[in-house]
């Protein structure tokens, strides 16, 4: 959809609220079942979407590092042969592999020490 890939390049560059105005016509309009109101959508979360201030600070905005972290924590971790996990033990082991993956194992196995 060209007027969609527009809008995001113009949130992207100007950030959310350029894109408020070109989709005022949507606010408070109903839109049929299961369909997301984009400027309600851009309303509620613009302050997590300001692509554009994120880049101006240096931040990265999409996902590829977010999807590398998921699959060097939780994935090699949790989905090895034979593990079998709950939420809160899977959750104690991904915290364990996040430290050591951060470098922040030895930190924390330092402070545990201490406080014992």
């Amino acid at each position: 959809m060209p007027w969609a890939e527009e809008l995001i390049g113009l949130l992207r560059k100007s950030g959310p609220e350029e894109v408020m105005r070109r989709l005022e016509r949507y606010k408070g309009k109903a839109l049929p079942a299961g369909v997301v109101n984009p400027y309600t959508h851009l309303e509620h979360n613009r302050k997590k979407i300001d692509y554009a201030g994120y880049k101006r600070r240096g931040y990265p905005i999409g996902s590829g590092p977010i999807e590398s972290g998921n699959k060097t924590v939780v994935q090699k971790r949790c989905k090895q042969a034979g593990m079998r996990w709950n939420e809160p033990t899977a959750q104690d082991m991904v915290t364990l592999k996040a430290k050591e993956e951060s470098g922040l194992w030895g930190a924390s196995v330092r402070n545990f020490i201490m406080a014992a």
